[in-house]
């Protein structure tokens, strides 16, 4: 296995520290497929696609609600796969091109636009694609040395938010540079410092999944080394703590469905967990449902929506023997129970 290289090269990708620290959740039950796994899944929808390669690692993942596809990033070499919902298999649409300065691929979204949307971890850039023709519309670099851009949102005016797991910083890029483009290298600028609110950046992997409340008010955000969720005010740009209870979640990709959150985890539960909470309506609390947990989920990263399922992403970071073939999986929670 190509592991010892990913590992070598761990600061240039969107990973997270391989911690096997269980929340301490007491109102929290550990469920298995029976909640959250797909009961009747629809015939044109296979429970699991596989992503060819034994060095894939792929951690960040994007559905384009108005096509069939979801593509899916390699943090080996920036290699971008390319799914259809209907079929299991994927194939690679994207190869690794360092001639974008696209050696590794994180965090995804597709925007309203179609356009591709991916976070570039320790190479400080964020590169934008068109989807009907793979053609590099935009990059966006960063001023600040030793980033590592993690994750990625898209608001509803087509403002798109970028957290850094190594940096205390969260950048924004207005929907109005993302218009056009050819290719040209823009500035990736910083919506907000960090510094000095109750997000301290220790070592390791510090901010990580970020999503917007569906009320366009405010980020969701996970800090991967506390366990804790946060709210970011995008209006009064100040940030609090969201109250769980005495919960901790440890979250990578985080999902935003009503007041539905999905955070999904390699370190919370058996390290193969998508934490279900229900948040309050401003956002400031919330409870922790369940840590929901499947055979078929390996170190997950992170997940997307397609339709009421959830694809999740086997990333698998630090395993020294990796389950072959690299795979997303689909879940489909159960709303009878988690509402």
């Amino acid at each position: 296995m190509r592991i010892h290289r990913l590992l070598s090269a761990a600061v240039a990708a969107v990973v997270l520290a391989s911690s096997a620290g269980a929340a301490s959740a007491a109102m929290a039950t550990t469920t298995t497929a029976a909640t959250l796994a797909a009961t009747a899944t629809p015939a044109d929808r296979p429970g699991v696609y596989v992503l060819a390669g034994d060095d894939a690692y792929p951690e960040g993942i994007a559905r384009d609600p108005r096509t069939p596809y979801f593509y899916v990033g390699s943090v080996t070499d920036g290699r971008i796969y390319r799914g259809d919902v209907r079929s299991p298999r994927t194939s690679v649409w994207l190869p690794g091109n360092a001639a974008d300065g696209r050696t590794t691929a994180g965090g995804m979204k597709v925007d309203a636009a179609g356009r591709l949307i991916v976070a570039g971890g320790a190479t400080g850039f964020v590169w934008v694609y068109d989807t009907r023709t793979g053609a590099l519309l935009h990059r966006f670099a960063t001023a600040t040395p030793n980033s590592m851009l993690n994750d990625v949102a898209v608001a509803g005016n087509g403002d798109v938010y970028v957290t850094d797991s190594f940096q205390p910083t969260i950048y924004r890029i207005g929907a109005a540079e993302l218009r056009g483009g050819n290719g040209a290298t823009a500035p990736l600028r910083a919506f907000l410092d960090l510094r000095g609110t109750g997000i301290v950046y220790t070592e390791g992997f510090n901010l990580n999944g970020i999503a917007v409340t569906p009320d366009q008010r405010h980020l969701v955000v996970a800090d991967y080394n506390d366990g804790v969720l946060h709210r970011v005010d995008l209006r009064r740009r100040t940030v609090r703590p969201i109250d769980l209870g005495g919960a901790l979640v440890r979250g990578d990709g985080l999902l935003l469905r009503g007041r539905t959150l999905y955070a999904v985890s390699n370190a919370d539960g058996d390290g193969n967990t998508v934490n279900v909470i229900r948040l309050d309506a401003g956002s400031g609390r919330g409870r922790l449902l369940a840590r929901v947990t499947d055979p078929r989920l390996h170190g997950p990263s992170t997940a997307a929506f397609d339709g009421r399922d959830l694809l999740v992403v086997n990333f698998q970071y630090g395993a020294e023997s990796p389950v072959l073939p690299y795979t997303v999986v689909r879940l489909t929670p159960d709303r009878g129970r988690l509402g």
